[in-house]
């Protein structure tokens, strides 16, 4: 046998293998696209993939069949601004200030933490913007390669470059629901008004009916945009080197689900395209269903893992795909943290936990009804006929309670009760339930910590938004006991009532705040330290003394409305009249002719947008504003 050709050979087949390792190397190197398609104002109940009644959209019914579909994704927040920020900066907002909606100051992002599209751009990404931003955080002016109407991947140059693509479509924002009656009489809906599913708290009417036929008709049209921008990907030959993800920036639409932490208030749709090329980087099959919990803030750290970035420690979120994350141990996840503050004018506090099928939901203030005046909401027909049923005393009442004072807590089961109507707090059966999930979300609420158990105007008057977390670390002990103070509400009367009395003498303002807060709680059980809280009406402070008059009113010791108007004409803080002017219309619109409003009595230092609102409505409360 002749070697005379031997060792070229092996020259030869050593160059080959060289040659197909570096293929595999280059291969290894290159990274993926990703696309967000969002969808504005629309909860998973709106569309049949997920739920029962939805509209049919066939085009993301094939992504899904394409890649994965996440049954359990939530948004955090209820409302654009807030669930759009803690989107972009994958962090809880009460922690880092970007709770409020909208914005009366803007917060400074947290030290050593950019928006994860900038961590995406280091790394030779072009991000591209089109075009809804809605930040409650100044933003890098880098973040964006392009952020406009006309933002596209087409424009990065190179075709090697990798790219992020968000798009935002909003057919389905409920302005799409701001109708007249005219339109109501006259235009026709695809979908037949008579066979919706409606939530169970909706009265059954026509317009409610008219109402959700004509949103499953825009999520319709949205599923369209989705195959346009898909079809667009594989024009450009890049469908199979991209993440495409769809999903809902919020819950929503009709009343009580956007604006609301309740489970349509933050579940939204989430589906995720797997491209061909990257499926190993994901530990899933295709069309396979992922019923882990999923929050916004992991989305972030989801696209840096897949890129092949660490998840930068300042971040509260953690990646649900990536070639170092399993399937199984995200399929595990089953916990779930929400938040609503201020929408506009209206003012709140409510945080959730979700643990498994269990929501567990605290009200801070609930003498506060859901359906307290929203000059925004209030321009939806189905809103404002809800509030004249109510009125004329015409709803059951499970359709009543949108219009009632809410309970302190509430825990619903929400595979039995999607729409969360059914509060199981008093039943026996759930005690340890209830027990489990209140602890979770009082530590959640320490560790954060969450910075809104001061009012908004504190943290603004004291400049907290130019470094919130600084300041939340340093207060985290004094933010601990507001909230210890803020759950004497969850204890009976007879064991709150000493540590009540006690805090009421406190050198902290926020806990005198809150220890008159969850005295009035308690309603007339409370009417026996009203010698108490009478000195507190002029406290030194005017948020404390905003407090005292919510008391006095609340358990009909007497008017509030000359208090709050004090407050009102004797601040420079524009904020803090905001907060007062929350409560006037509380005692406007909900204690029938108790507390009338006197707006010739009413006469701020200060003017606002949002002041403005609360006073036209006052002038003008059957017009839409």
């Amino acid at each position: 046998m002749s070697y005379k050709y031997s060792f070229p050979l092996i020259i030869l087949l050593s160059m080959l293998l060289s040659f197909f390792v570096n293929s595999i190397a280059i291969a290894d190197e290159r990274t993926p696209n990703f696309v967000w398609i969002i969808s504005e104002d629309n909860s998973l109940h709106y569309l049949d993939h997920f739920f029962e009644g939805g509209a049919k959209t066939p085009n993301i019914e094939m992504m899904a069949q394409n890649g994965l579909t996440f049954k359990n994704a939530f948004s955090n927040s209820p409302v654009c601004s807030v669930a759009r920020t803690t989107l972009a900066t994958s962090s809880y907002g009460p922690r880092i200030g970007t709770q409020y909606h909208r914005k009366l100051e803007k917060a400074e992002m947290p030290e050593n933490l950019e928006m994860f599209q900038m961590y995406l751009a280091k790394a030779g990404y072009y991000t591209s913007n089109n075009t809804k931003t809605d930040y409650n955080v100044n933003v890098d002016e880098n973040v964006w390669h392009n952020s406009s109407s006309t933002a596209t991947w087409r424009e990065r140059g190179s075709k090697e470059r990798p790219f992020f693509h968000m798009e935002t479509h909003g057919g389905s924002h409920e302005s799409s629901l701001h109708f007249d009656r005219d339109t109501f009489e006259i235009e026709k809906t695809r979908h037949d008004p008579a066979t919706v599913k409606l939530a169970d708290y909706m009265p059954d009417t026509k317009i409610a009916r008219y109402t959700h036929a004509k949103y499953l008709d825009e999520i319709e049209k949205i599923d369209a945009l989705v195959g346009k921008t898909i079809e667009k990907l594989e024009q450009d030959g890049l469908l199979e080197d991209t993440f495409v993800f769809y999903f809902g920036d919020h819950g929503g639409v009709l009343p009580r689900s956007k604006g609301y932490a309740y489970d349509d208030g933050v579940h939204v749709p989430l589906v995720v395209r797997v491209p061909e090329n990257f499926k190993h980087l994901v530990d899933a099959n295709a069309n396979q269903t992922i019923t882990g919990f999923v929050e916004f803030v992991d989305f972030g750290p989801t696209l840096l893992a897949l890129a092949g970035i660490e998840t930068p420690a300042a971040m509260d979120g953690k990646p649900f795909l990536g070639p170092k994350v399993n399937m199984v141990d995200v399929d595990a996840r089953d916990q779930t943290f929400s938040y609503a503050d201020r929408f506009d004018e209206k003012y709140d506090l409510v945080r959730t936990l979700r643990k498994g099928k269990f929501l567990y939901m605290r009200n801070y203030q609930p003498f506060l009804p859901d359906g307290l005046q929203n000059n925004y909401r209030y321009r939806m027909l189905a809103f404002t006929e809800w509030r004249d049923l109510y009125k004329a005393d015409k709803l059951n009442d499970v359709q009543k309670q949108f219009h009632q004072p809410k309970k302190v807590e509430a825990l619903y089961d929400v595979e039995s009760d999607p729409f969360n109507v059914k509060n199981l707090a008093s039943d026996p059966a759930y005690a340890d339930v209830l027990s489990d999930l209140r602890q979770r979300l009082q530590q959640k609420v320490k560790s954060l910590p969450d910075l809104s158990f001061y009012s908004e105007s504190y943290l603004i008057k004291h400049d907290v938004f130019k470094n919130a977390v600084a300041f939340g670390q340093s207060h985290e002990q004094e933010i601990a006991s507001i909230i210890e103070t803020a759950d004497y509400a969850l204890l009976n009367y007879g064991d709150a009532k000493p540590k009540i009395l006690q805090a009421l003498s406190s050198e902290v303002e926020a806990i005198r705040m809150w220890a008159i807060t969850a005295a009035a709680s308690f309603g007339q059980q409370a009417i026996d330290i009203e010698i108490a809280i009478q000195p507190l009406i002029k406290d030194r402070s005017m948020r404390v003394r905003l407090r005292a008059a919510e008391y006095v009113g609340l358990l009909g010791v007497s008017d509030p409305q000359s208090l709050l108007a004090d407050i009102i004409n004797n601040t420079d803080e524009p904020v803090l009249v905001l907060e007062a002017l929350n409560s006037v219309v509380l005692f406007n619109d909900y204690f029938g002719d108790q507390y009338p409003v006197n707006l010739a009595n009413i006469n701020p230092l200060v003017s606002g947008s949002e002041i403005d609102r609360r006073l036209n409505y006052l002038k003008e409360p059957n017009k839409l504003h």
